[in-house]
């Protein structure tokens, strides 16, 4: 990730921010490999399967280390006269090669390898090349309600969230440059109290069955964006950073309600097309994960800290990017071939399909890491703000 200058803001060098995305992205690997809410399903598997309800909430924390890191960058390098060039650059050798290479690969394999995929399908069916898929080379895929078919949905359905943080890249960039800096925590806060109300505000003309668009949308989720962006403004600020940080226990008990928030999220209302989840439980969520990263870099000897920094977590923070993007195909390849169906945790032998399906997904990521991404990313950072 970029490295700011600003001594008090070099975010990308704090170890706990790879613990945090591993968090993250294990939390929505984990739910799509092992949470398959059946009613009719009991025992272990059912009380296992409900560990990992809450998985989804993952992309939220996503939000707010994008907006804390890309936040912190953005302001330590306001004055900078190759602002804009040099952040989209860095941004585009990060992020679009392995997403354009993740398109195109399916776009040949339905070329190529459709008369085989359409053999070994259930459905014997296989997804159109239409504009529901060439949508997602320009980060449109969160506008509209896309119906994807067959591999596609596993292709592409999660990719609503990059771009979100996509759009959001467009318009952080502007806002942290032109807007006076006493106005910018101003601005920040209104977007964390609005975010919310636009989520009723859509639920209400869309109809409670139609719940994609306050789920989707940016400007519905950028309360978690846009407390990442606060949070990074804080830290870079001496007074605030100190008086945020002087009394530890204040911040432990402020984590424990909001722990306690998330507890009931997760008990009733885990579904995150739920009407109470998406009107007040994003806020929650949102700010429970804030708390979470100010007490991981804050309080760096505390028992949270401690555990961010673990390695494994780490190192699938590292990996984050390309997991994110190959996980569920990955899992669906596997469950096809081993127990012909699609990911779905139902059985001790499922269950050990999805840990091999980890372990894959892994391998690759870390391959896809070590001889495309970090070379890229290297390159990005040759330019210089």
């Amino acid at each position: 990730m970029d490295s700011p200058t600003d001594s008090t803001a070099r975010v990308s060098r704090i170890p706990e921010l790879d613990g945090l995305r591993g968090i993250a992205i294990l939390s929505v690997v984990l739910m799509h490999y092992f949470y398959n809410p059946d009613p009719h399903l009991r025992g272990p598997i059912h009380h296992i399967q409900r560990i990992f309800a809450l998985g989804w909430s993952g992309v939220d924390l996503f939000f707010v280390l994008s907006g804390f890191l890309i936040g912190g960058i953005l302001m330590s390098q306001k004055g900078s006269p190759s602002y804009f060039k040099t952040f989209y650059i860095r941004r585009a050798f990060r992020i679009l090669p392995i997403y354009y290479l993740w398109i195109c690969l399916f776009i040949i394999l339905i070329l190529v390898g459709g008369p085989y995929l359409r053999q070994h399908t259930h459905s014997g069916q296989l997804p159109a090349l239409n504009l529901d898929i060439y949508r997602n080379f320009l980060f449109l895929q969160n506008l509209w309600d896309v119906e994807y078919t067959t591999l596609a949905v596993w292709w592409f359905s999660h990719l609503w969230s990059l771009a979100v943080e996509e759009q959001f890249y467009l318009i952080a960039p502007l806002l942290v440059r032109y807007l006076p800096e006493r106005l910018l925590p101003q601005m920040l806060g209104v977007v964390v109290i609005v975010a919310p109300i636009l989520r009723v505000v859509v639920r209400l003309h869309s109809g409670a069955e139609v719940s994609w668009p306050a789920y989707r949308l940016m400007p519905c989720r950028a309360d978690s964006l846009a407390l990442g962006m606060l949070l990074a403004y804080a830290w870079r600020t001496d007074v605030v950073r100190v008086r945020i940080l002087a009394k530890p226990v204040r911040l432990y008990l402020a984590f424990a309600a909001l722990l306690a928030g998330m507890a009931v999220i997760w008990w009733r209302y885990p579904n995150p097309n739920d009407g109470v989840t998406q009107t007040i439980g994003y806020s929650v969520v949102g700010l429970f994960y804030a708390l979470l990263l100010l007490v991981s870099i804050g309080l760096p000897s505390g028992p949270i800290a401690k555990f961010v920094r673990w390695k494994p977590l780490q190192e699938f923070g590292r990996i984050s990017y390309c997991l994110y993007l190959i996980h569920l195909v990955v899992g669906y390849f596997c469950f096809g071939f081993l127990t012909r169906s699609i990911v779905h945790f139902s059985d001790w032998r499922s269950g050990l399909v999805g840990v091999l399906s980890i372990c894959l997904a892994y391998g690759l990521c870390r391959v896809s890491w070590t001889f495309f991404e970090h070379p890229l990313l290297q390159i990005g950072h040759r330019y210089k703000y």
